[in-house]
């Protein structure tokens, strides 16, 4: 009971509205947010590892000039007299005085600077701004000495170093002219200092930042003592940024070079700091889509029961009512119900409708044949037909045959209820041009090759002319169908409308004849019977059938020549019998030596010309290939035509990159085995090579009489690319294409 009662529920229009919906709505509001989550993240990611590049940028310009400051302040002191004379004579107390007083100005001009030591080389004596005078081997930092006099790197570089107590980094500078240096002067630069103000290591807590030398040890930033492990790890860096797992946790590594130093920057940033952020902001990303999914479905739910539920009052008051009195509609969805209702109705209306106009179209169709047939109809019957079409009380009317051509291939193309179809769409076209020219007309089908026009005839004969060529015109643009027509008018009110009718029809034979396009009226053939020749002879179609029989193909011609021009003043009926005689005669003739194909029955293959030039184009194409069948050209000859053929092909596709064997075997019906044979029997080349040939002459003249770009004439020339372009052209030429293309241009 509970499964019926949901069954029910759910075939509620505004419930199946509201469930729909919702999913769709669901779909695509997680999908929207999964999208957008997925696209912050990465946005937010990007964002993230771009402040880190531009920050250890920053910290690799600021180091790199600071030293360089200080690499320049270093040689000033340096270069002080001083300091100069104090290596030649460093016991002087004078002297000692006055070089203490400069050095403490330079140190208070540079607050990175921690001490300065000047080592006398010649008298082993030490002077330090802070201390005071010492022996070389009473001087405190021994390894440092020793750094100083040993060091072979390159010149003005700093170095790291440790007193035990404090870190320093320095720089030792000596006179580089001279092989043996009187002396030294080292500036000992504070590292807590230069990480503070320079580095600023302590600002980005989350991240370490770390320079180490060559070697890796440490230089500055800070003192990690497993990141500094995992930097000797790291050997040769993948790349300037790159991850890194260690203990589970990830980094981002982001590395960089300190010159002329040679240091190495390196950036950690963890990457669980940024992801706690990027996990808070997807989570609010999510609950506002929630929350707006919510409140849309609610929405959603109030609209479908305000729209969708009258529909179900409705269809419960036609169920109530006995409308489904088998009680089947009960287990169908509502819309279903009401569609079904709502379809049988309609389908009685326009069934009845339907019923009542051709009933009508019916009867008025075949009271106006019959009465096309007859000529008269009796009373009673010529006043149903008035009620049904008003041309039947016209005192005098205008009758049009409007005959298909080609009618065998018609009927082939299309069974019987097409053709049915396309005669009553002629029909209607033929109704709808008269009503352009304010006009009306009757159209009636004859089981047959036309239909006729019946109107009251108010109209002259040019217009008539005007109206049916413009009719003709739609039909073979609307169908595709190309039509003769012809029209016949009454003369007096006692007309009798078969004799119209047949005459029409005697009128519309003339296209036949003269192969005319024009709508034929009486006029035509007035003039046509006026036109007198000699009385027809069968001796012409004797003659024509022995020459064709002999070979003698210009005597054939013009005998057939005479023999049409005889033919086109005849009747329709007896230029026909004498068309069959003829097609008969020549038939047997072809049929003896194999040259007509597929020849069907006479008459029907008449039936698919629509006028008398059709025909001898036909038979004079069919005598031209039964003189081509009984000649037998050489074998070589056929060889020669092949590769003439194939010669032909390949210029006229020289450009298509791709030209194979088999595309050219392809086009003249040959196999590629036997046309690469013949090929090189006839030219003694092979076809690839006469391909090859013919591009590379190409692009020689393109090159020679254009100013196309080399790509240009490649693509021209059929050169796939451009390598194989050059290598082939200058195997061929000795010059590469711009060579070949500058010599040209000299001689020209």
């Amino acid at each position: 009971m509970n499964t019926m009662a949901k069954k029910t529920i759910m075939r509620k229009t505004y419930l199946r509205a509201f469930v729909t919906s919702a999913i769709l709505i669901t779909v695509l509001v997680s999908a929207f947010s999964l999208y957008l989550v997925q696209r912050f993240s990465q946005s937010a990611r990007d964002e993230v590892l771009a402040t880190i590049q531009n920050q250890l940028k920053q910290v690799q310009k600021s180091t790199e000039f600071t030293l360089y400051k200080l690499r320049l302040y270093g040689m000033r002191m340096f270069a002080d007299e001083l300091v100069r004379e104090w290596f030649s004579s460093p016991n002087d107390p004078q002297l000692l005085v006055r070089l203490s007083n400069s050095m403490k100005e330079y140190a208070a001009s540079e607050p990175f600077i921690h001490n300065i030591y000047l080592i006398s080389a010649r008298e082993n004596r030490v002077w330090t701004l802070r201390e005071s005078m010492f022996d070389n081997i009473d001087f405190f930092d021994q390894p440092l000495l020793q750094k100083v006099r040993n060091d072979r790197s390159p010149y003005f570089r700093f170095h790291g170093h440790s007193d035990g107590n404090r870190s320093y980094i320095y720089l030792a500078i000596r006179d580089n002219s001279m092989k043996n240096s009187d002396g030294y002067l080292v500036m000992m630069v504070d590292k807590g200092n230069f990480d503070e103000n320079v580095l600023q290591s302590e600002i980005y807590s989350q991240m370490q930042l770390i320079v180490t030398d060559d070697a890796g040890n440490f230089i500055l930033g800070n003192d990690n003592e497993p990141l500094l492990t995992a930097i000797k790890k790291f050997g040769q860096m993948p790349s300037s940024r790159f991850n890194w797992k260690e203990d589970g946790r990830k980094w981002f590594v982001h590395t960089a070079q300190i010159e002329p130093e040679g240091w190495h920057v390196y950036q950690f940033t963890p990457w669980d700091v940024w992801q706690l952020k990027l996990n808070e902001l997807r989570n609010a990303i999510l609950l506002s889509a929630g929350v707006m999914l919510s409140l849309t479905l609610l929405f959603l739910f109030w609209v479908s029961r305000r729209h969708y539920m009258p529909f179900s009052e409705l269809i419960g008051l036609i169920q109530r009512n006995g409308a489904d009195s088998d009680g089947a509609g009960r287990l169908q969805p509502e819309h279903q119900i009401l569609r079904s209702g709502i379809g049988k109705l309609v389908t009685q209306v326009e069934q009845m409708n339907q019923s009542v106009k051709s009933n009508q179209q019916m009867i008025r169709e075949d009271m106006l044949r019959l009465w096309i047939r007859n000529g008269t109809l009796p009373a009673a019957s010529r006043q149903s037909l008035i009620e049904l079409a008003p041309v039947a009380k016209a005192k005098q009317a205008g009758l049009a045959v409007v005959r298909i051509e080609y009618y065998t291939s018609f009927e082939e193309k299309y069974n019987y209820y097409s053709r049915k179809l396309l005669k009553y769409a002629m029909g209607n076209i033929a109704q709808e041009t008269f009503r352009y020219h304010y006009a009306e007309c009757e159209a009636v089908d004859f089981d047959d090759d036309h239909i006729v026009l019946l109107w009251a005839n108010s109209m002259s004969g040019d217009a008539i002319r005007r109206m049916l060529a413009e009719m003709k015109g739609n039909i073979n643009r609307c169908l595709n169908l190309a039509t003769v027509g012809s029209y016949h008018l009454t003369n007096d009110q006692n007309f009798n409308l078969q004799s119209v009718y047949r005459q029409a029809m005697e009128f519309s034979m003339l296209k036949f004849l003269n192969g005319d396009d024009k709508v034929y009226e009486e006029s035509d053939w007035s003039r046509f019977q006026t036109q007198t020749l000699e009385p027809f002879s069968d001796k012409l179609i004797q003659q024509l059938l022995q020459s064709v029989s002999k070979g003698e193909e210009h005597e054939a011609f013009l005998v057939m020549e005479q023999l049409f021009a005889r033919l086109r003043h005849l009747s329709f009926e007896e230029c026909r019998f004498q068309l069959i005689r003829l097609v008969y005669g020549m038939k047997k003739i072809f049929l003896r030596a194999g040259a007509l194909q597929d020849f069907e029955g006479v008459s029907r293959q008449l039936d698919r010309f629509a006028n008398l030039n059709e025909v001898y184009a036909w038979l004079k194409k069919e005598m031209i290939a039964f003189k081509e069948r009984n000649q037998k050209p050489s074998r070589e000859t056929r060889k020669e035509d092949v590769v003439a053929s194939v010669v032909d092909y390949v210029s006229q596709h020289l450009q298509e990159t791709v030209l194979t064997i088999e595309e050219i075997a392809e086009h003249i019906g040959l196999s590629p085995n036997y046309v690469r044979t013949i090929f090189k029997d006839i030219l003694q080349i092979s076809l690839s090579d006469f391909i090859l040939g013919l591009r590379i002459e190409k692009a020689k003249k393109l090159l020679h009489s254009t100013e196309w770009p080399i790509t240009q004439i490649m693509d021209s020339a059929g050169f796939q690319t451009k390598s194989h372009f050059f290598t082939v052209f200058k195997k061929a030429t000795g010059m590469t294409p711009m060579q070949f293309r500058f010599e040209a241009d000299e001689l020209r």
